[in-house]
């Protein structure tokens, strides 16, 4: 990479946000605390594609760190593709950065953690320290059977892990994810189970791919109706999908295909896209609509809030004692 002394001057603080903070006495080095501060602000827009970052001997000095420490943050920052550095154009960001999972919703899990233990009087090292501890034992099978609830939406995900905890409360430790992160939540962490919907069970063990065993839940007959109702439906008819995230509508859609739906046009919406549900709600025949967008009451003011069908479910009898006698299965297998 070339070096980076020729960069067009630039304040490496300011009211854009850019400002970067070293704590000298930490145990976490002074070069990944610059770089993880720089990913973050990446990540979460702060500095878009394009932006200059400071010369190295101007950030250099303005943190009071050497040179050589920066130079080997933006080089680090380059070989994750975050930056790009030419001779006499400067380091700016990439016009494609790396793309991260939902950096607002990290960002806010994150943020609530930092007050509660700010208020609990535990310093930042501390938390760094037992998040990087909790992080490492999940890695390793814990003293309850760790069950990963896997979904086509992140709310309809969320929601099922805290209903599989209530329901085995004491036994298990539930969490949910998207169906395409599965992949790296197995490379990263230990679990005993993956669970998902009779509608995912394939692709889940696709994912999977052997590393741990597939429960497959049967769904209500509420959920199954209305998927049925919508395979039913006649060729050319509308069906609008009202969801937080592209792939949740991709996966929505999926789930249908299975169901056997054909002819019937699915138009995915964003619940950001207020044009959109306007345009639904007078057109559409139906419009499915998951957890996140019922939450935030989109519902309410459509046209024909009688062609509203919520996208969730409960769980049939049967996939929870399905489910029990998995997990029994794996406490036995430990003994």
């Amino acid at each position: 990479m070339s070096t980076i002394e020729s960069e067009p001057k630039f304040a490496p603080t300011g009211p854009s946000g850019r400002d970067l903070d070293v704590t000298r006495d930490s145990d976490v080095p002074i070069s990944t605390q610059i770089y993880w501060q720089l990913v973050y602000q990446i990540d979460s827009g702060r500095l878009l594609p394009g932006a200059r970052l400071s010369p190295v001997r101007e950030l250099g000095a303005a943190l009071r760190v050497n040179p050589n420490t920066i130079r080997a943050v933006y080089r680090r920052l380059a070989d994750g593709g975050y930056v790009t550095s030419r001779h006499g154009a400067g380091t700016v960001v990439s016009d494609r950065p790396p793309k991260r999972r939902r950096p607002d919703a990290l960002a806010g899990i994150v943020s609530e953690m930092i007050r509660r233990a700010t208020q609990a009087g535990f310093t930042p090292d501390e938390v760094a320290a037992a998040t990087f501890a909790a992080s490492s034992e999940r890695r390793r099978p814990g003293p309850v059977v760790r069950v990963l609830f896997a979904e086509c939406t992140t709310a309809d995900a969320g929601y099922d892990a805290e209903r599989l905890n209530d329901e085995f409360p004491g036994l298990i430790e539930a969490e949910g994810t998207m169906l395409d992160e599965i992949p790296d939540r197995l490379d990263r962490f230990h679990y005993d189970l993956v669970a998902t919907t009779t509608f995912h069970a394939d692709e889940a063990q696709a994912l999977v791919g052997g590393r741990t065993p597939v429960v497959a839940m049967l769904v209500g007959p509420g959920y199954v109706e209305m998927v049925h109702e919508i395979a039913g439906l006649a060729a050319g008819s509308r069906v609008g999908v009202v969801c937080a995230s592209e792939r949740g509508t991709e996966n929505i859609a999926e789930t249908l295909a299975i169901a056997g739906t054909k002819g019937v046009e699915l138009v995915p919406v964003l619940v950001g896209d207020p044009e959109g549900l306007a345009e639904l709600s007078e057109s559409a025949d139906l419009i499915l609509m998951s957890r996140e967008a019922l939450a935030l009451g989109l519902d309410a003011g459509l046209k024909h809030p009688d062609r509203v069908r919520p996208w969730s479910y409960e769980f049939d009898p049967a996939a929870i004692e399905h489910l029990r006698r998995a997990i029994e299965h794996v406490i036995s297998a430990r003994a």
